[in-house]
Formats: structure tokens, C-alpha cells, sequence
């Protein structure tokens, strides 16, 4: 019965990793992953098992807290069938960490396992893509002049952009670990599949995204740097990513065209023209239009999570009529700053990055990444209000945080 029960854990983490991709495909891919898992975890509290090793909950509870602070919007939202549907994204954050305080760790081995599954589910989505530009590039470096991307498996780019990033830091730790599934080979191709990520990444050419990524290693060289003290290989390093990166942004049209249709974005709203379709310009109005709504409501607790996107929307069609598609506050703080407050936004970083310094955990170079691109995605996206925000943020915090915390050394008696 255990040894079921652990294979499909594991089976439901790659069902729900695989499903990150497949969202726009099989809509309901990562419901069902989520949901298996949470069956899973109910299961060994009907029928628990004997361990001498308790799991430590603080960090699980902390992640379900963040999905707490958001239910008394229900008592002053008038829009409770929006407030319904942001519940129901939201979730996962209440039920998957309950689940892994009851579901023993993944075995060294599987983990492994879950990390490269993941990397090479990327590797794939990246290589269609970019071989789907090199068939069509002149129609889709246009698209980089009308405020869009390259097509991908998934529609979200900027979370897939944030995904790619910790791929390539995936690819490195798989480097890293000297371990592999069954060749040696898969060495090498985690070293030549990050490095196409990393350029890929930058032939996609998704502000967020490369942010990151630079941020990310600005992190992995200071800390090889001080840490290790390899002062000399940290710069090398450095100096060779950046040389190859700034090559690719040099010779790839579709940067040189997001260039150009930033600029005049940017140029627009400041001349106080049309932003309709205009991704800066329209950013730029959402974050104006949070810090409103938080003003003109209640600076404390907010309009109410179920309110938010009407006033948005009414703000949109006020003073911005020609903008055909009103966008919500694309700041993850600014959104909950206008739905909940600043007591809200208070209690959800508390929530949400306590794990992260809880027995310092940030030790874990995995999540430490992961936290990092989360929290960038947080300045430019509201990635916890999407399924694939939540499911993608959530995994990758729960997976090193059990493997650290959770029940390990279990028998059946």
C-alpha cells in the first residue's frame, strides 16, 4: 500500500510539471495533478503512517496562510462570483501544502528524477519553438513590432519566460550533482541544453524573463565568488555569459524589434497617445489604476477581492475608452494592494516568503532561485492570479521545502 502510494505521488508531481506546459492543450492537466496529490495526502490522514520522523509544518502552514488572508473579502466584495473564481485559482495554496505535511519525501533519487523531467519538458517546448521561428521568421519578428511574441506550447509568455530561467539554473544543478538517470551522456546534455536555453531566452526576448536570468546569475557568481572563493572563475564566468548573451541580443531581430516597439510604447504614453495594444503603456495605466482603486476604496483592507476587476475595468472604460482589453494591475503587490490592502499585502509577504528564511531553507539553492524569479515575476505579472502562476510558483517551493521538512524514515506496523 505505501510503495502505491508513493509512486503516485511521484507520478501526479510529473503529471502536474508536464501539465505546466500543456495548459493551453489539455486545460485540465494540471487540475488533475493537483488533485491527485491532494487525494494522496487525505489518504494518510485516513490511514497514517508510523515515522520517526515527524514533518516540521511551520513552512506549509505559513504557504496555506496566504490563501487565508484572502477570504475575508467575501464580507465586503459585491462581486462574489469573481471573488468565487479567484478563490478557486488560489486554492492549491491552501490544500497542496496540507497535503505534503502528511505525504513522505520523494526518495533522493526521484527527486532527481522530478528536476530533470522538468528541465527536459522545457528543452522540448524551446526547441519546437525556436524551430518553428527558424521556418517563419519574417512573420514572427513582426510580431515583436506589434507588442507580441514568438508562438509557443504555452500561451502565458511571461510565465514561460520565468519557467525557462529556472530551467537553465535546473540544468546547471542537474550539471552539478554528477548524478544521471541511466547514461552518462545526460551530463553533457544539461550543460548544451542550458546553454541553448540561456540563448533561446534571449531570442524570446521577454523583459521578465531576462531580468532574471541575470539576476539569478548576478546570485550563482557572488556566491562562487565569495563563498567558494573562485573570484576568477566567477568573473570568467560572468564575462562569458554576458559576451554570449549580448551576441544573441546583437544578431536576433526579434530583440532589436522589441527594442524598437518598446521605445515607441514608451514614447506613445508619454505623448499621451492610444495605448490600445500597447503592452508598456497598458502596464504601465494597470499600475497606475491599483495604486487608485487602493486610494479611493479602503488604503487598508482594500475594495475587495471580488471588486477589483470591476473597478478596474470602469477606470479602463473612463478615462482609457479606445483600450479594447483592460488588463488587472500586472504587479503582484499592487494587485493585492488594491484587492486587500495594505494589511493584506503585509500578511502575504509574511506568508509567503517565511519559508524561505524558516531554519534558513534559503540554503537550498533551488528554492532560493526559484524565490528570486518568483519575486521578480511578482514586479511585472499577477502570476498568482492564473492556474498556471499558482501551479508553477507552488511546486517548486513545496518540492525542497518537503524534501527538508517533511516525514522521512517511515515503516508500516
Amino acid at each position: 500500500m505505501e510503495k502505491i502510494r508513493s509512486y503516485l505521488f511521484f507520478w501526479s508531481c510529473l503529471l502536474l510539471t508536464a501539465g505546466l506546459l500543456l495548459l493551453d492543450i489539455i486545460r485540465i492537466m494540471p487540475s488533475i495533478g493537483m488533485i491527485s496529490i491532494v487525494l494522496i495526502g487525505l489518504s494518510y490522514f485516513y490511514k497514517p503512517i508510523y515515522s520517526n520522523h515527524k514533518a516540521d509544518t511551520k513552512p506549509f502552514m505559513a504557504l496555506a496562510f496566504t490563501f487565508l488572508i484572502l477570504v475575508p473579502s467575501y464580507f465586503y466584495s459585491s462581486n462574489l462570483s469573481y471573488l468565487f473564481e479567484k478563490w478557486q485559482i488560489a486554492l492549491p495554496y491552501l490544500l497542496l501544502p496540507l497535503a505534503f505535511i502528511k505525504i513522505p519525501r520523494l526518495s533522493e533519487r526521484r527527486n532527481f528524477l522530478l528536476y530533470e523531467f522538468y528541465f527536459f519538458c522545457i528543452l522540448i517546448v524551446c526547441l519546437l519553438a525556436f524551430g518553428y521561428y527558424l521556418l517563419n521568421q519574417e512573420i514572427i519578428n513582426q510580431l515583436y513590432l506589434e507588442s507580441r511574441v514568438m508562438p509557443t506550447l504555452l500561451s502565458h509568455h511571461p510565465s514561460l519566460s520565468l519557467m525557462i530561467v529556472f530551467a537553465v539554473y535546473v540544468s546547471y544543478w542537474l550539471f552539478q550533482s554528477k548524478r544521471y538517470y541511466k547514461l552518462a551522456i545526460e551530463r553533457n546534455l544539461f550543460i548544451v541544453g542550458g546553454v541553448f536555453l540561456f540563448i533561446f531566452l534571449h531570442v524570446f526576448s521577454v523583459r521578465s524573463g531576462l531580468l532574471a536570468m541575470y539576476v539569478v546569475l548576478f546570485i550563482e557568481l557572488t556566491k562562487l565568488a565569495i563563498q567558494k572563493k573562485q573570484v576568477k572563475i566567477a568573473l570568467l564566468t560572468g564575462l562569458l555569459f554576458i559576451v554570449l548573451g549580448g551576441i544573441t541580443l546583437l544578431v536576433s531581430p526579434t530583440f532589436s524589434n522589441k527594442i524598437a516597439n518598446t521605445t515607441k510604447d514608451l514614447s506613445n504614453y508619454q505623448n499621451n497617445g492610444s495605448v490600445n495594444n500597447q503592452s508598456l503603456g497598458s502596464r504601465i495605466i494597470s499600475y497606475k489604476n491599483g495604486l487608485r482603486i487602493a486610494q479611493e476604496t479602503n488604503i487598508l483592507f482594500g475594495c475587495g477581492l471580488g471588486d477589483i476587476n470591476d473597478l478596474n475595468n470602469e477606470i479602463f472604460k473612463k478615462d482609457y475608452p479606445d483600450v479594447t482589453k483592460p488588463i488587472i494591475p500586472h504587479n503582484q503587490f499592487l494587485f493585492y494592494l488594491a484587492a486587500i490592502g495594505i494589511l493584506g499585502v503585509l500578511l502575504f509577504g509574511i506568508g509567503f516568503y517565511y519559508p524561505l528564511f524558516y531554519k534558513q531553507a534559503y540554503a537550498d539553492p533551488l528554492l532560493l532561485v526559484h524565490y528570486t524569479i518568483i519575486s521578480i515575476g511578482f514586479l511585472f505579472e499577477a502570476p498568482l492570479e492564473s492556474q498556471v502562476g499558482v501551479a508553477y510558483s507552488l511546486l517548486f517551493i513545496l518540492l525542497p521545502l518537503h524534501q527538508k521538512f517533511g516525514i522521512k524514515h517511515y515503516s508500516n506496523k
